[in-house]
C-alpha cells in the first residue's frame, strides 16, 4: 500500500504539468478540488455517518485550510506551470525540514541537534536544485521559489493540523479541509474557470486532471492512512523518500524533461537532510502524523 501511494502521488506531478499545457491553474484546481470534495464528503458520512467538528476547532480548522489548501495550491499550481515538474517534486522533498521549525515555534516539540543539523543539510540541498534548475529548459527561477514556497505552507499545514488528529479521523479532517478549501479558491478562480476553454483540453488532459482529482487525494489517503495503523509513521516516512526520485523519472519519462546533475545532486541533499533530521530519539510531545502529498 505504501509503495503504491507513493508511485501515485509521485506521478502527480507529471500529470499536473502536462495538464496545465491546457488548463488554467486556478481553473484547474478549483473544479479539482470541488469534483474531490464531492466524492471525499459522500465517503466519510457513509462511512462515519456525520462530518461534526467541535465549535471550538472551526478557526483551527479554517486556518489549516487557508494554509494548506488555498495557498499551497496556488503557489503549487503556478510553480508547475512555470518550472518543471521534477524541480517542483525534489524541492517539496523538503517540506518535512521546514516543519521541524514549525513544530518548536508553536511550541509543540523539542527537537534534538541532529534535526537542527538535517535543516541546514535540507535547506542547502534545495539552494542547489533552486539555482541549478533555473538552467534546465523549462525551470526557472520564479517557478522554484513558489514550489519552495508551497513546501512552507505545507509543513505549516501539516503542524497545524497534528492537535485535530487526536480528536477526528483522518478521512474526516481529509474532506473537510478539501471541501472548505475548495469555497476559498473559489472566489479567485472564477475568472479563470469563465476564460478556460474546455474545448482546446482534450482528452488525455481531461483523464489528467481525473487522476489527479481522484488518485493523489482519495485513493492515496485511503492506502497511507490504513497503511500507518499497520507500520507505524516512522516505517511509512521512509516510504516518502521514494517519492522525489520516482516523480524525476516519470517527468523525464513521460514529458522528457531535462534533470541536470546540480539538481539530482540538491534531491539526494535534501532527502539526506531530511532523514538526519528523523534520526535521534523522538521528540516528547504531540503525536507524530505524516503529512500526505503537497498538490
Amino acid at each position: 500500500m505504501l509503495v503504491t501511494a507513493n508511485v501515485l502521488w509521485a506521478l502527480n506531478y507529471a500529470s499536473t504539468k502536462f495538464a496545465m499545457e491546457a488548463w488554467q491553474p486556478l481553473a484547474y484546481s478549483q473544479l479539482r478540488f470541488s469534483a474531490a470534495a464531492l466524492l471525499s464528503c459522500s465517503i466519510v458520512l457513509a462511512r462515519e455517518r456525520s462530518l461534526r467538528i467541535a465549535r471550538a476547532d472551526v478557526a483551527m480548522l479554517i486556518a489549516a485550510a487557508a494554509t494548506g489548501i488555498f495557498l499551497n495550491q496556488v503557489l503549487f499550481n503556478y510553480a508547475v506551470q512555470k518550472t518543471t515538474a521534477a524541480n517542483v517534486a525534489l524541492i517539496l522533498a523538503s517540506a518535512p525540514a521546514f516543519t521541524a521549525v514549525f513544530v518548536v515555534r508553536v511550541g509543540q516539540e523539542r527537537l534534538h541537534l541532529g534535526h537542527w543539523l538535517g535543516l541546514a543539510v535540507a535547506l542547502a540541498g534545495v539552494t542547489l536544485v533552486v539555482a541549478g534548475g533555473g538552467g534546465v529548459a523549462g525551470g526557472s527561477l520564479l517557478g522554484n521559489l513558489l514550489a519552495v514556497g508551497a513546501a512552507v505552507t505545507w509543513a505549516a499545514y501539516s503542524v497545524m493540523l497534528r492537535p485535530l488528529f487526536g480528536r477526528y479521523s483522518a478521512f474526516r479532517l481529509s474532506a473537510l479541509m478539501i471541501a472548505i478549501g475548495a469555497c476559498m479558491l473559489l472566489p479567485l478562480s472564477l475568472p479563470q474557470i469563465h476564460g478556460q476553454d474546455y474545448a482546446a483540453i482534450g482528452a488525455g488532459r481531461w483523464a489528467a486532471w481525473a487522476y489527479s482529482t481522484i488518485f493523489p487525494l482519495l485513493v492515496t489517503n485511503l492506502l497511507y492512512f490504513r497503511s500507518l495503523r499497520r507500520v507505524g509513521a516512522a516505517r511509512a516516512t521512509l516510504y516518502m523518500y521514494l517519492q522525489p526520485f520516482l516523480a524525476v523519472l516519470f517527468a523525464a519519462v513521460l514529458l522528457g524533461e531535462e534533470v541536470a546533475a546540480i539538481q539530482l545532486a540538491g534531491g539526494l541533499i535534501i532527502i539526506a537532510g531530511v532523514a538526519l533530521g528523523r534520526r535521534g530519539p523522538r521528540p516528547r510531545g504531540g503525536v507524530e502524523v505524516q503529512p500526505a502529498d503537497a498538490g
